[in-house]
């Protein structure tokens, strides 16, 4: 593989292009490994560059930049953000870099995670060796009105933005203020990127994820990556994905949901053990 940031077509009518960012291997040794990193919500290359970086010492890094995400060319258009869309876009990715089953490894952060998972259980083509996912999710425990406010006109709803995040900041602030400063990133996220796109991936990703009861289909080892201490995902729901003989849960001393942020080469040698000990 040669370093790029590779643009490809992914559906045709409507036109998607989404990005892929790789960084080779820097160890000849590890030269045969691919890693596919997912970005979560809101999250593009740039948030995990530094991973890759670090991955390198052990592989292939790529990172895909799913439909909505950072700087991939999406339509406005619903419809677009299902889970079966999803699946089929890694689909692509995956034969595009002319992978075969059971020759590469996924790490998926948060939702990333979640598309991932979804994949395995419901998408077609080849599937990983082994799962990393960081703040795994069986679902999401949106708050009941959320469906509603994807009926509502994109410039209403950028006002309403402003005020959930706003009430949410404050909230916060009082609860838990260690994570207070991520409502303050997603708001910048929001406001550089395509907010019209990440809104549609909650209302016809998010709010419909749902794999309570499915963890056992899921038949190939998982590492674990979880914070100490997470307002947004409660560490213990790693322990139903404890199916397989080789998964592991990796705590990780972070009081952040972005549980990978200066944690990076860290977070990279343990993916690297993992591997090793499935002889990979």
């Amino acid at each position: 593989m040669k370093e790029e940031v590779r643009i490809i077509t992914v559906n045709e009518n409507p036109e998607i292009k989404i990005r892929l960012a790789i960084k080779p291997s820097k160890e000849d040794k590890f030269s045969n490994r691919t890693i596919i990193i997912i970005p979560g919500w809101l999250s593009g290359i740039d948030n995990f560059l530094a991973l890759a970086e670090a991955m390198q010492s052990y592989g292939n890094a790529v990172i895909y930049e799913p439909r909505g995400f950072g700087k991939s060319i999406t339509p406005h258009k619903k419809g677009l953000f299902t889970h079966q869309e999803y699946n089929k876009e890694l689909s692509y990715v995956i034969r595009e870099l002319g992978l075969e089953d059971k020759n590469f490894v996924i790490i998926g952060s948060c939702s990333g995670g979640s598309q991932a998972f979804s994949y395995i259980l419901d998408g077609e083509g080849p599937k990983p060796l082994t799962l990393t996912v960081f703040s795994p999710q069986e679902f999401y425990g949106t708050p009941f009105w959320l469906p509603v406010l994807g009926w509502i006109p994109a410039f209403i709803m950028s006002f309403v933005q402003k005020m959930i995040i706003i009430g949410y900041k404050v909230y916060l602030k009082r609860k838990a203020a260690e994570d207070s400063e991520n409502v303050s990133w997603a708001a910048e996220r929001l406001a550089t990127n395509d907010d019209w796109c990440l809104r549609r991936y909650v209302h016809e990703f998010i709010i419909k994820y749902d794999i309570r009861g499915r963890q056992k289909e899921i038949d190939i080892p998982i590492l674990l990556v979880t914070a100490e201490k997470d307002h947004f995902v409660n560490p213990e729901v790693s322990n139903n994905f404890l199916n397989h003989s080789n998964s592991e849960i990796l705590q990780i001393k972070t009081d952040t949901h972005r549980v990978h942020q200066d944690k990076e080469k860290e977070i990279a040698a343990k993916i690297n053990e993992f591997l090793l000990k499935l002889e990979y």
